[in-house]
């Protein structure tokens, strides 16, 4: 069996904050604090679960995790990088959406793909060759911003 292992496991409060900077608020200072700890960043990333509750969620949280430039997830999402066969692979799994979002289950159920993912255990979804994987998922809400949210990094031995 191949094993997987956890590079970063981080998890923030939210807080208020008065920037238009993406990557200011929760899902911004874990993803960056989790990419310090792990040694790894985005373009060192082969596939992703992104926390997309909301149809927009998905867009936006490619910004805050350092995918794409503020302002230019949209362009991500239409460009192709992001499909099964994409540069990054993201939400392989159908999302938070596809599964009717049971609030918690949700980010067990990201670790999950994102482990069968590195373990080539995927099936149909399966992203070739991937190494590195990223989950990003919150619940609540503060002041603007998640009250919580989580990333983790896991890899591939």
């Amino acid at each position: 069996m191949i094993s997987s292992r956890v590079r970063a496991s981080i998890v923030v409060s939210g807080n208020r904050h008065e920037s238009n900077d993406p990557t200011a608020g929760s899902t911004g200072r874990a993803a960056a604090l989790a990419y310090e700890a792990s040694g790894i960043g985005p373009d060192d990333l082969d596939c992703a679960e992104l926390h997309d509750a909301t149809a927009p969620a998905e867009l936006m949280a490619y910004e805050q995790v350092g995918f794409a430039s503020p302002g230019q997830g949209p362009e991500l999402l239409q460009s192709g990088e992001t499909r099964l066969g994409g540069r990054l692979p993201v939400n392989t799994s159908g999302g938070l959406l596809a599964k009717g979002h049971p609030i918690g289950a949700t980010g067990i159920a990201q670790l999950c793909e994102a482990t069968w993912q590195l373990r080539s255990e995927a099936g149909p979804r399966q992203v070739e060759g991937a190494r590195v994987a990223l989950t990003q998922n919150g619940g609540g809400w503060l002041d603007g911003d998640s009250a919580a949210m989580s990333v983790h990094i896991l890899s591939r031995d």
